[in-house]
């Protein structure tokens, strides 16, 4: 990832020095309007449009990796007497799911979404329920699940929201049976 972000950055750097050298030549008047003419005439535009395609792309590649960075780059900040403790927003995501997975048999699926906010850690949760099991009662149990996870375990204070999104509901016809092993319980 750093070798393509300075490849980028170096391509981008001397592509953006050419063009300003070309423009501070044709506004001190070192290069004229005529000879400004003649090379957009003898440009070959093709070549110019593939030109301009590549890096368009590359530039939307190299935002997409920094994005990707960020958010996976992404945490939580207390004091401990011992010194400063960096939770990532990533871990703490997979174990909510493992936690659910693990201890709400109602869930077949989830993915969870995790930002830090003004007003404290927002979490939004995906879920697919199996259908034999009351919707309310299941996002409920989810819901105070990660609420005691998120406070006893990882000591967070502030939590804005939990949102539990019912993505589907899904039969046991055909599919996979839930599983059934020990829950774990929190102390």
């Amino acid at each position: 990832m750093r070798i393509f972000n300075k490849i980028v950055a170096w391509i981008y750097a001397l592509t953006s020095l050419i063009v300003a050298f070309f423009f501070l030549l044709s506004s001190i008047g070192i290069i004229s309007r005529q000879q400004v003419h003649l090379y957009v005439e003898k440009m070959n535009w093709n070549a110019i449009g593939i030109i301009g395609t590549f890096l368009i792309v590359l530039g939307l590649l190299w935002l997409l990796f920094v994005v990707n960075y960020f958010r996976k780059s992404r945490s939580i900040c207390f004091d401990n007497p011992g010194g400063e403790v960096k939770v990532a927003l990533s871990a703490i995501e997979d174990f909510i799911v493992k936690r659910v997975l693990a201890q709400i048999k109602a869930v077949r699926r989830i993915t969870t979404r995790t930002s830090a906010t003004a007003k404290g850690l927002k979490v939004v949760n995906r879920v697919v329920l199996w259908s034999d099991n009351e919707i309310p009662t299941t996002c409920a149990t989810i819901q105070d699940l990660i609420k005691k996870y998120l406070q006893d375990i990882i000591g967070v204070e502030r939590i804005s929201v939990i949102k539990v999104i019912v993505a589907g509901i899904s039969t046991h016809i055909g599919e996979e049976e839930p599983k059934e092993e020990e829950p774990i319980i929190y102390e």
